[in-house]
């Protein structure tokens, strides 16, 4: 099962941003953060910069990191924002951030323990961590034949190098010596497979190519009514 680049990427990741439930997380990240001005923010795996945009209006100097060039060069255009390509197993800024924020990015790195102790080193003192990931081995669909959804769902994780990783935040942190950390969990349920489709790549045909009895059952449950998904997202907030 392939996984989608390019500008398939980039639109997956605009739908996503305007997500009720991911908006929703967004908004309590940025409240336990309590960012101000001049101070100094570092977005991890920045995207598009949606949230690097966010913080520099808040008047942070954000510094925005992703591995993809195209992505890194977007947030560049952000007012505000410096951007660069990088790779966050490579960090080594120990100390030059009151802030980090990081969000689905560590379920596709290798060595994600490593990234996670750069990006704690990386805080100054009294700075402030926060991490963002889904756990997609707590993905469920209903409304279609259960083994053909394991089938199909188990391939797809296979795919995410870290699919439990959000449920797993807490402890990467504490492990990482932060002792006042806070931890939110969410549960994205959709019964609407155009609304699920468009956060969740294995329910979208356009992205993922999957066996067309899976499409085919999909759009069936929905039309009797009986569809239904369940994705847990989890947040973990950290103080140096």
């Amino acid at each position: 099962m392939a996984v989608f680049h390019g500008q398939d990427m980039r639109d997956y990741l605009a739908r996503v941003s305007r997500h009720a439930m991911v908006r929703t997380i967004r908004e309590q990240g940025v409240d336990l953060l309590k960012v101000g001005p001049g101070e100094r923010v570092l977005d991890a795996g920045c995207g598009p910069g949606d949230m690097a945009a966010r913080f520099a209006g808040l008047g942070a100097h954000v510094t925005a990191i992703d591995s993809d060039p195209a992505m890194a060069g977007v947030a560049a255009e952000i007012p505000g924002v410096t951007a660069q390509t990088g790779d966050l197993a490579a960090l080594d800024r120990p100390g030059a951030f009151d802030v980090v924020w990081a969000e689905r990015v560590l379920q596709h790195v290798p060595g994600p323990d490593r990234v996670v102790g750069n990006l704690v080193r990386a805080l100054a003192p009294g700075g402030r961590i926060c991490l963002v990931d889904v756990d997609w081995t707590g993905l469920v669909v209903d409304g279609v034949d259960d083994d053909l959804a394991d089938q199909v769902l188990g391939v797809f994780r296979a795919v995410v190098p870290n699919p439990s990783m959000g449920r797993t935040l807490s402890r990467r942190l504490v492990r990482q010596g932060l002792t006042t950390v806070e931890v939110r969990a969410f549960l994205g349920v959709s019964t609407d497979l155009a609304d699920a489709a468009a956060v969740i790549p294995v329910l979208d045909e356009r992205l993922i190519p999957a066996p067309g009895a899976w499409f085919s059952a999909l759009r069936a449950a929905d039309d009797r009514g009986e569809f239904l998904v369940a994705l847990p997202v989890y947040l973990a907030l950290g103080s140096a």
